[in-house]
């Protein structure tokens, strides 16, 4: 599963990959239909939630993410309200979740 978003130009790079890839995924806008909870509180790791946020999102910045301390439910409660705060694309495969797009590390990613 990838959850993208249409202007996403990371989001783009990354289907654009796996497409050239011949990888199957299911895609969904990540808007308009977000992860759930549970999967959120698998794909956020409690030591490092802001690996997971997009930093350059306008709610990210507005509540002041980068200058204090997050929980981690802080932040999953955060992105349901407003999923441009997840940091994209989120990739679902096996258990097992990517975020963002570097090729490299895709590459790892969808082989193994």
């Amino acid at each position: 599963v990838v959850y993208a978003k249409k202007s996403c130009q990371q989001c783009k790079k990354a289907i654009a990959f796996l497409d050239k890839q011949g990888v199957e995924y299911q895609l969904k806008d990540i808007v308009h239909e977000p992860p759930p909870r549970s999967l959120l509180e698998k794909v956020i790791r409690a030591e490092n939630i802001y690996s997971s946020l997009n930093q350059r999102s306008t709610t990210y910045r507005s509540n002041h993410l980068g200058k204090r301390r997050t929980t981690k439910n802080e932040a999953i409660r955060l992105m349901l309200k407003d999923p441009n705060l997840i940091k994209r694309p989120l990739i679902i495969k096996d258990n097992r979740a990517y975020q963002g797009f570097e090729e490299d590390s895709l590459i790892d990613f969808v082989e193994n």
